[in-house]
């Protein structure tokens, strides 16, 4: 049987409309996207310090062209709004003139929640771009979680990095992490960590200095078509829920740092470790960005 016009050409422009109910609730679809700098294809150290500092220009182009590419393939998968973090360093990396200007950005520091900042309720998927593993695990581009000094991040005894503080977060507003791209360290963490999330590797770390690198422009054409496939996938994936009580653990790398933290009330130590519980994921992010403030030597 043939359909008619009017039908096919709805399937192709509203691709998350499963039925008529879905049809009304299509009018709005936000995505959230998070940019980080480490993670993006052929960078290989932080752009804060040397030696990369003298890449950094370079590296930031990247980070705007997947930037991009992340937009371009939110839209293609159904998205009316898309709103985009630059969640790297000082937070400044992207500029808002070379952004795709049909996204928003949120851009500069200090934020209160830092890399999730923006984020809420409204928002059907979230979306992490140019991702990097916690400090811990080898053969990961520059490791690390907030800060240098926190050596070892855990939520309720499992290790994470970036990805999974902010994935609660996402959890918290009921939002799906739904991409995730970056080295293959942090994808491959993350989707133990991120139900049903789609991951891309655009690199292999070989130390902390060094990667197998895919093209930039190859690893721009993958999130693109990832982030649009991700999307319309019909499958619920449902969003992190940790709980009903939160633990954070932090072990830090200088006895000095935990003497500092451990100021915090509400705070326990053991050597240079410290923890932090609360049902209140959004207290429990707050507390570890208070943790990498406290910890700055």
């Amino acid at each position: 049987m043939r359909l008619p016009v009017l039908v096919l050409a709805a399937l192709v422009v509203a691709p998350w409309a499963g039925s008529a109910a879905d049809a009304q609730a299509t009018t709005r679809r936000k995505v959230y996207i998070s940019v980080d700098l480490e993670g993006i294809a052929g960078v290989v150290a932080n752009s804060q310090t040397s030696p990369a500092g003298a890449n950094y220009d370079w590296a930031r182009k990247q980070m705007m062209a997947e930037t991009n590419a992340a937009i371009e393939g939110a839209f293609a998968g159904g998205a009316t709004e898309v709103l985009v973090n630059d969640s790297h360093g000082p937070q400044t990396n992207l500029r808002p003139d070379e952004i795709d200007r049909r996204a928003t950005l949120i851009t500069g520091q200090p934020k209160p929640l830092g890399m999730t900042q923006g984020l809420d309720s409204t928002f059907d998927a979230a979306v992490y771009i140019g991702y990097h593993a916690p400090g811990s695990t080898a053969d990961a581009v520059h490791g690390h979680t907030f800060s240098g000094a926190l050596k070892v991040v855990r939520l309720n005894g499992k290790e994470v990095g970036e990805y999974g503080l902010n994935a609660m977060v996402a959890g918290y507003w009921g939002v799906p992490v739904v991409f995730i791209a970056g080295d293959r360290a942090a994808v491959e963490m993350a989707s133990d960590f991120i139900p049903g999330v789609d991951g891309l590797v655009v690199k292999e770390g070989i130390g902390y200095y060094a990667a197998k690198t895919m093209h930039p422009v190859e690893a721009r054409e993958k999130i693109a078509a990832g982030v649009r496939a991700a999307l319309v996938k019909r499958i619920a994936r449902p969003p992190v829920k940790l709980g009903p009580s939160i633990t954070l653990e932090v072990e830090l790398d200088a006895l000095a740092h935990a003497d500092q933290v451990a100021l915090v009330p509400g705070m326990k130590r053991n050597g240079r470790t410290v923890s932090y519980t609360s049902s209140d994921p959004l207290t429990i992010y707050k507390v570890a960005r208070v943790i990498m403030a406290l910890s700055r030597d």
